[in-house]
This record gives C-alpha cells, sequence and structure tokens, in this order.
C-alpha cells in the first residue's frame, strides 16, 4: 500500500508540475552584471534564463545579435531588451536606435515571444557626473533623455511590447560611475520590472 501512494504521489507530482519559464536578456553592460536586476527578477519568477548581453553594445548590434540568437533557439516566454545608453553616448541617429528596438519587438511578437523593453533610469538624476569630461557627459545625458522619450512616444515611440517605464527613484549613488548600477541601483531595476511584469 505504501508503494502504491509513493508510486501515484509521483505519477501525480510530475504530470501537474510545469517546468520554468525561459526568458532571455539582450542588452549592454547594464544587463550583463552576475547577480544584476536581471539575475534577481529571475529569482523572484523562478525564470530559466539566457543572457546574450554585452557591455559596450549599441542597439544595432543587439538587433544582429537577438536575431541571431533566435533562428538557433526561440523557445522562450519573454525576452527582456534594456539598451540605447551606449547609442546616446555615440554619435548615431536616436530614431534609428529606437526603429533597432522596434526590430526586436517584432522579431519577438512573431515568435509569439512577449517582448519587454525597459526605459531604465532618468539621466538628470543619475548622470550627473560620469568617468567621461563635462561637454561629454552633458551631452550624452541629453541624447540619452531624448532617446527615453522617443521610446514612449505616442507617434514615432514603440508598438506591440511591454514597456517598463523609467525608474524615478535612482541616484547617482545608486551607481558605480553615474551609469553603471552598484548593487542598490540593481536592486532598484529589479523591483520596477518585477512591479510591472
Amino acid at each position: 500500500m505504501k508503494k502504491l501512494f509513493l508510486f501515484l504521489w509521483l505519477v501525480l507530482f510530475t504530470s501537474f508540475s510545469t517546468p520554468p519559464l525561459r526568458v532571455l536578456f539582450v542588452g549592454d553592460s547594464l544587463t550583463c552584471a552576475r547577480g544584476g536586476w536581471q539575475d534577481q527578477v529571475c529569482k523572484n519568477f523562478g525564470y530559466q534564463s539566457v543572457n546574450i548581453s554585452l557591455g559596450g553594445v549599441r542597439t544595432d548590434y543587439m538587433k544582429n545579435a537577438l536575431n541571431n540568437h533566435l533562428k538557433k533557439d526561440s523557445l522562450f516566454s519573454y525576452v527582456f531588451i534594456y539598451g540605447g545608453c551606449n547609442d546616446a553616448f555615440a554619435y548615431v541617429d536616436l530614431q534609428g536606435s529606437v526603429n533597432n528596438i522596434q526590430i526586436m519587438v517584432d522579431s519577438c511578437n512573431r515568435r509569439k515571444i512577449i517582448p519587454v523593453v525597459i526605459v531604465g533610469f532618468n539621466p538628470a538624476q543619475v548622470m550627473v557626473k560620469t568617468v567621461y569630461d563635462e561637454v561629454i557627459t552633458v551631452r550624452s545625458r541629453n541624447r540619452y533623455i531624448e532617446f527615453q522619450k522617443l521610446l514612449v512616444d505616442g507617434k514615432t515611440g514603440l508598438k506591440n511590447c511591454k514597456i517598463v517605464p523609467m525608474d524615478t527613484t535612482m541616484v547617482y549613488g545608486d551607481t558605480w560611475d553615474g551609469i553603471h548600477f552598484a548593487p542598490n541601483g540593481h536592486k532598484k531595476i529589479a523591483n520596477l520590472v518585477i512591479k510591472n511584469l
């Protein structure tokens, strides 16, 4: 009788247990820190994750990396997209950067994957100084602000995706250098994503 009970319990347990959702992260250095916001989100929801983020890349690289990865492996429930800061520091067309993210969103939707785009932090509160001189910092901060506005603009902005709105609580002290998150910054972004997913 004990063996029968154990057998039935195993059959029921294995029949109704579901594997964890698989999620994919694509971004730059803000999304590839070990134990960073993306790992905290996965821990909270029990996700199994793949992270193809790479420090220093722009949205054109992200677009190609995502496309190449999804050709090989597209069994994901969500794709988290967080980029654009490096575009703001470079002399690239910011509407083109938004278009790159829209192409990523469309690629996810064609595969019935939910795309989640993170707007990020408020540059006016965070990028008060960086490792760059004041002229580059101010120019890049203003371009990042412009990029974020374009992302959510009703006419030029993203369509058909889940948008995690801007974090308004992060300040310079939540980063190492006015750009890259310190532990408290990662925690704030993680909590924002968890709250808005």
